[in-house]
């Protein structure tokens, strides 16, 4: 997920995505992909809120989660968090 094209299709489709299911909150969207309910979306949620956005296959989808997990994980363990998650999906949106 190194490029800036990559990124912004990223950002568009889960914009998209999260606009039709969820009314535009992106921390609906979030709780909903947090399945074991631990305030952290692991790889595999991860993947799952991808394939519903539409982003990459079933060949692809991992190699883009790991990439979106690199690139938010701050703290490091590997999982993403509302704060981690609300940092990129939400930065300039009321």
């Amino acid at each position: 997920m190194a490029h800036e094209q990559e990124k912004q299709q990223l950002e568009e489709k889960v914009a998209a995505l999260v606009e039709a299911r969820f009314g535009g909150d992106y921390r609906k969207a979030f709780d909903h992909s947090d399945s074991n309910h631990d305030g952290k979306v692991g790889k595999d949620e991860l993947m799952a809120l991808l394939q519903d956005a539409g982003i990459g296959n079933f060949l692809t989808r991992s190699t883009w989660a790991a990439g979106v997990i690199e690139q938010l994980d701050t703290d490091g363990d590997g999982r993403i968090s509302w704060p981690e998650f609300e940092s990129v999906f939400t930065a300039g949106r009321g």
